[in-house]
Order: structure tokens, then sequence, then C-alpha cells
């Protein structure tokens, strides 16, 4: 049996490798099928699950930066698949909402998906499902406790399998 790096051993870097791999497979197939890559097709998604939101909405949902999602959201201006209005409450945002055509390509994206995700899931067995969900469940409620981790690495820098 071959040693894994240490690296290897941090939660943060296996959970990056799965992340990079399905990402990039699935740019590939929804430039293909879809004609948008990953990251107009998740601002896509976003604004047709909460109709007329704002720029701002967006970038907390997508984790992207500001610039990135305005970027994003003139491309898809440009294409036809949103539109933009100036809010009437707050003459500094800006609410989006999805075209017919946008609703059309985010549909037949939401079903390759689907399809992508149960790809991704079929190398776990029902049981291993329902844990995985459970662990991903509790993974995205962690947050950090940055003082207490700055003096645990002090006392023990070589400690295996937390974030790198």
């Amino acid at each position: 049996m071959v040693d894994r790096p240490h690296l290897y051993t941090y939660v943060s870097y296996r959970l990056e490798l799965v992340s990079r791999a399905a990402r990039s497979a699935a740019d590939t197939v929804y430039r293909r099928e879809c004609g948008f890559d990953i990251r107009q097709l998740r601002v896509m998604r976003i604004v047709e699950e909460a109709p007329d939101t704002t720029v701002s909405e967006v970038v907390e949902a997508t984790l992207y930066e500001r610039t990135l999602v305005s970027r994003l959201v003139g491309e898809l201006a440009k294409a036809g698949m949103l539109t933009r209005r100036i809010c009437d409450v707050d003459a500094r945002q800006t609410r989006l909402s999805l075209t017919e055509a946008g609703r059309v390509v985010v549909e037949r994206a939401n079903r390759i998906g689907d399809t992508m995700n149960e790809d991704l899931l079929s190398v776990l067995d029902p049981d291993e499902r329902v844990i995985f969900d459970a662990c991903l469940e509790k993974l995205t409620k962690w947050w950090p406790d940055l003082d207490s981790l700055a003096g645990e690495a002090k006392e023990d820098p070589s400690k295996p399998g937390g974030a790198e």
C-alpha cells in the first residue's frame, strides 16, 4: 500500500479535490448542453429560486465576488436570460428576474445537474449517502474558533485531519 502525503490528511484538501473534479466535469457538460458555464448557471438558478432578487442577494448566495456577479449578470442580460431593473425602494439596488428563455435553460440545467449529482453519489451505498448527507449538513454549520485554533496550532503543529 502506498502512503498518502500528509496533505491528504486534511479534510479541506480532500473536499477541494472532490469539488474541483465535480465542478470541472459539470462545467464541461453545462457549456456543451446549455451554452452557459457553471457560474452563469448558478446565478440563473438563484434568480429562478428567488425572483426579483437583488444583486447583493445573489452575491451572498453564490459566494462570488461582487465584481464577478456584476459581470455575470451583464453577460446573462445581454444573452436574454435575465432582466435587470432598478429597485423601487432603494435605487442603489438592481432587481433581477429570469426571462422565459432563462427559465428554459435553468430547467434543462437542473435535469442535467440532478443526473451529475446522482453520478457523483453513485460511489456511495444508500446508508453511506444518508451518513454523508448528515455529515455535510453538520459541516456547513461549522465555523472555526480562530482564537482556540491559533493556540492549538502552536502546541501541536503535526496534528493531522484538520484544515490545511
